[in-house]
């Protein structure tokens, strides 16, 4: 049985400071909701004038935990549930963080990496390529559902 989720909508927050930036997003866990997520990405990049290939390294990033929370938080039920997502600048440091309320992830599938005679199957790469793509990457079970976090350096004025 999967925990309560609360009450399903799309949301958005904005807070500014003279220290940085924070968006908070809560998304449906369907497919056709990413998009925002992902365009709302790409607008921040280009205001922190991000080049090219690191902004397609952090969408990446980002695509890869929100299509792992869509495919295995909510045991099939994806249209039950949410998402929530961060994105917070602070200085060079850009956070993304994104949560979900569902199925929490073993310690163990958190921690560990793709093999290298699993590189060919079909699945199993998302956390890799998550790993991968930040700078720094922390995914963990709470006890709501999982948390991804990925930090990027993003040099002031890049």
């Amino acid at each position: 049985m999967l925990p309560a989720s609360p009450p399903r909508s799309e949301t958005s927050t904005l807070r500014l400071s003279p220290d940085g930036l924070s968006i908070h997003m809560r998304i449906p866990a369907e497919r056709p909701y990413l998009r925002n997520a992902l365009l709302t990405l790409r607008e921040i990049c280009d205001h922190l004038n991000v080049q090219p290939a690191q902004s397609n390294r952090i969408t990446l990033a980002l695509e890869e935990a929100l299509l792992n929370a869509v495919e295995h938080a909510y045991n099939g039920h994806a249209h039950e549930g949410q998402i929530d997502l961060q994105f917070t600048i602070e200085g060079d440091e850009f956070l993304v963080i994104v949560e979900d309320f569902g199925r929490g992830i073993s310690p163990e599938h958190a921690v560990g990496y793709i093999h290298d005679d699993r590189i060919l199957e079909d699945r199993g790469r998302g956390l890799c390529l998550l790993r991968g793509m930040s700078d720094r990457s922390v995914v963990q079970a709470t006890d709501r559902g999982t948390r991804a976090t990925m930090m990027f350096h993003v040099p002031a004025n890049a």
